[in-house]
């Protein structure tokens, strides 16, 4: 059964509260490559019944932007944040990281961390690495919240989505970081992620300058398995309570999409986020942050 709510947040762009948290960067060594990680709050001295959260990032982006949603929920339970490896802090890497490789290096995250058991939050991208995660690690993966994620329904959709793709990956060809210095290049990247822009340069540069750095092959290879069958196959199996968090007006993920893949999921829970784009994270902290906290153990 799968129930859907509407989140009607205020209209105005409004950062959240990041007062004090602690917050403790770290690195383990891989065999392609360091993967760089925040932990927010104390993993070793929480309660037995406290169950972690992990934050995935999506395609072009890096574990910056979940900063405030990070900040926040760490003073409920402890909160990791990793860099992708190929993506920000993570880097370099020996090969090129597709999807999959990325699932691999999250689960040896939490092997190295001694996590037993989690939950799981995902955007965009991060969201299928997420479903993988949980179908990978039965009985680790506790809860899983998917944001901005709808799966291709038709094989015309797969065929655009590589069009735009071998497009986007001409264009990594010429990536200069001067053009993070570029008056205006920023929020102009920034409109097909958001409803709104929000009125934060420095917010819309780091997202430019996260872009800018990636590696052109780790980017290339995660986009390449984004029409992959075993993505909607794992969220088949999935059997925890799995919420959706679509936003009406996602220029990435198509909204009318979304109730296809939430009938794939069993007992998916879909909550819509009005007046936003994809990153509701950032668009709409107030409204998500109310969601999460609804639906995750805090």
């Amino acid at each position: 059964m799968r129930t859907e709510v509407i989140a009607r947040p205020a209209n105005s762009y409004d950062r959240v509260d990041e007062a004090a948290s602690d917050k403790q960067t770290r690195t383990i060594q891989l065999d392609h490559g360091p993967l760089v990680f925040d932990v927010w709050g104390s993993l070793e001295h929480r309660s037995t019944d406290e169950l972690p959260l992990l934050l995935i990032h999506g395609w072009g982006g890096t574990g910056s932007y979940w900063e405030s949603t990070a900040a926040t929920l760490s003073k409920s339970v402890p909160v990791i944040v990793p860099d992708l490896p190929g993506t920000g802090r993570s880097q370099p890497v020996a090969m090129a990281q597709n999807m999959f490789d990325q699932v691999r290096s999250l689960e040896a995250l939490l092997d190295t961390l001694q996590v037993e058991k989690i939950q799981v939050v995902g955007h965009s991208m991060g969201s299928a690495m997420a479903l993988l995660l949980a179908d990978s690690q039965r009985g680790r993966v506790q809860r899983l919240v998917l944001t901005a994620l709808s799966f291709f329904v038709t094989e015309f959709e797969k065929q655009i989505y590589r069009t735009v793709m071998r497009v986007f990956r001409f264009s990594m060809a010429f990536r200069p970081q001067w053009l993070a210095s570029v008056p205006g290049m920023a929020q102009l990247m920034a409109h097909r992620y958001f409803y709104r822009v929000p009125d934060d340069p420095a917010l819309l540069k780091q997202g430019l300058v996260d872009y800018l750095q990636l590696d052109a092959g780790t980017a290339a290879a995660c986009a390449d398995d984004a029409p992959a069958k075993a993505i909607p196959e794992a969220g088949s199996r999935l059997q925890i309570p799995t919420l959706l968090v679509a936003c009406r007006q996602d220029r990435v993920m198509p909204p009318h999409n979304v109730d296809y893949t939430a009938n794939i999921i069993p007992d998916c829970e879909v909550v819509w986020i009005d007046e936003c784009g994809h990153m509701p994270m950032l668009e709409k902290p107030h409204a998500y942050l109310a969601i999460l906290r609804d639906f995750l153990q805090l």
